[in-house]
């Protein structure tokens, strides 16, 4: 066997590049032309290398092989020979010995072995039984749809749409339960964002509508006033600006009784009844603090957006804000998500996933709401309180000749004892640890009645009294 042809098969077919090394495979044909016994090595290196449990290595030794297929007569022989296996070995045909990973190169090699062998039969079906009965045995008999782009075989894809089936009823399943506990969490998910709205209103008041005392200004005719008490502006007239001050509070129909009671002869009830109205504007316009039609309102707000600071009074409703949305991080938000991505899977597109996409941008606005608000805790640093605390302390300016440290040379002067040296202290400290160590262990012994301390301890179950006295009588009591 030539060593340069055993090189080459094994330098193409572990390189791992989807495609062939051209300069390698002019070479590989050259030597192959050479002899039929060239040949046939290389057949036989090819055959070994689609046995190799690679995926690459076999769609690498398959690209060779259709290369030779094509040119070589006596390499279509030798193939057509072992077609079974080779089909077996490139297509899966054998369910007892399916294609080795990794399965997206397993996926290449099967689409391109059936590309091959379709295209081979119909150039070489004619000249080559075996080959016409190999295309007709995946046709007919293994149900191959060489039409499909993965290649499947009738069992594969049956075998695929078994486990679709079951997949589907899981889904199904999993999506009525689903429903089932959305009916069950819906008013639960329903109190909690109401309580957390109804928190954020008490928190911050953004109602800017009409009072409901200038609702029935609405009601009015067309040429009363309607719309204007909504907007937070009023223009300025020439009368206006020519009135003193004392002029502006009265109302415009008092100014101009006189002339509107010898003009135009209207009926009283209409003359009566557009001073009430136009005083009710200027009673709605002084409940508010305007008391002028002259100037305009702007506010400002704040561009780092809202700051709630937590005090006494807003307490206890922060602390519901809190526990809800608690609440919806931890259950009510994963439970919605959960929900969304069932109904989803099960291919539900009712109302139960409408309900639950716009549960779920409910719960994150309500998110996002608290976020915005940037609550700042009661306990949190106050910079007007530090300032205060700093302001209690005095500076006082260091004493003249104050030394915070003595050297030893002074120490005699301050009436001081010489220091000792480093190595004394260590010493000294370190006797002082090994005493206080023994003595602990001594304690410690003592305490354990199943030490030989504690038996030295013990009185040995003797009357020390009785002992006592018996001595001091035997001493008084006894012979002169």
């Amino acid at each position: 066997m030539d060593q340069k042809l055993l090189k080459l098969v094994e330098e193409l077919t572990t390189s791992g590049e989807p495609q062939l090394n051209p300069e390698k495979m002019k070479e590989l044909k050259k030597i192959c032309k050479s002899s039929e016994e060239q040949l046939s090595c290389a057949y036989r290196l090819l055959k070994t290398q689609l046995t190799q449990d690679h995926a690459e290595v076999r769609l690498s030794a398959f690209q060779i092989v259709d290369e030779l297929f094509t040119r070589s007569h006596q390499f279509r022989v030798l193939l057509v020979s072992d077609f079974q296996e080779f089909l077996e070995l490139t297509l899966g045909t054998n369910h007892e010995q399916p294609l080795p990973p990794p399965r997206e190169a397993a996926q290449r090699l099967r689409q391109a072995a059936l590309r091959a062998v379709e295209g081979w039969n119909e150039r070489f079906g004619e000249a080559y039984k075996k080959l016409a009965l190999g295309y007709h045995f995946l046709k007919h008999t293994k149900k191959v749809d060489f039409q499909d782009v993965n290649g499947r075989t009738l069992a594969e894809r049956q075998q695929e749409e078994q486990k679709q089936r079951h997949l589907d009823r899981i889904y199904r399943e999993r999506a009525k339960q689903a429903e089932r506990e959305m009916e069950e969490m819906s008013a639960e998910v329903g109190c909690c964002l109401t309580e957390v709205e109804n928190c954020f209103r008490l928190l911050v008041p953004l109602d800017f509508d009409p009072c409901p005392e200038a609702s029935f200004l609405d009601e009015g005719p067309p040429g009363s006033l309607s719309s204007d008490w909504e907007v937070p502006h009023w223009s300025s007239t020439p009368d206006d600006e020519e009135q003193p001050c004392c002029s502006k509070d009265l109302p415009a129909s008092a100014q101009h009784s006189g002339a509107a009671g010898a003009g135009e002869g209207l009926p009283q009830a209409t003359v009566e009844d557009a001073p009430q109205d136009e005083c009710s504007g200027e009673q709605f316009v002084r409940s508010h603090g305007l008391g002028s039609h002259k100037y305009s309102l702007d506010v400002e707000l704040p561009l780092d957006g809202l700051k709630v600071q937590e005090n006494d009074d807003n307490l206890a409703v922060l602390h519901a804000a809190r526990d809800a949305i608690k609440l919806i991080q931890n259950k009510f938000l994963p439970a919605v998500c959960s929900w969304v991505q069932r109904f989803t899977r099960a291919g539900t597109h009712g109302g139960h996933l409408r309900r639950a996409i716009d549960l779920k941008a409910k719960l994150e606005l309500a998110l996002r709401k608290y976020e915005e608000l940037h609550v700042q805790p009661e306990w949190g640093p106050r910079r007007d309180e530090e300032d205060e605390d700093d302001e209690d302390f005095v500076e006082v300016p260091e004493k003249e000749g104050y030394e915070p440290h003595i050297p030893a040379h002074l120490r005699a002067e301050y009436g001081l004892e010489p220091q000792a040296p480093p190595q004394a202290l260590e010493k000294d400290a370190a006797a002082q640890g090994s005493q206080a160590r023994k003595r602990t262990r001594r304690d410690e012994e003592a305490s354990d009645p199943t030490s030989a301390a504690a038996q030295l301890w013990r009185p040995h179950d003797l009357d020390l009294c009785y002992w006592v006295q018996g001595a001091c009588g035997s001493r008084t009591h006894g012979p002169p």
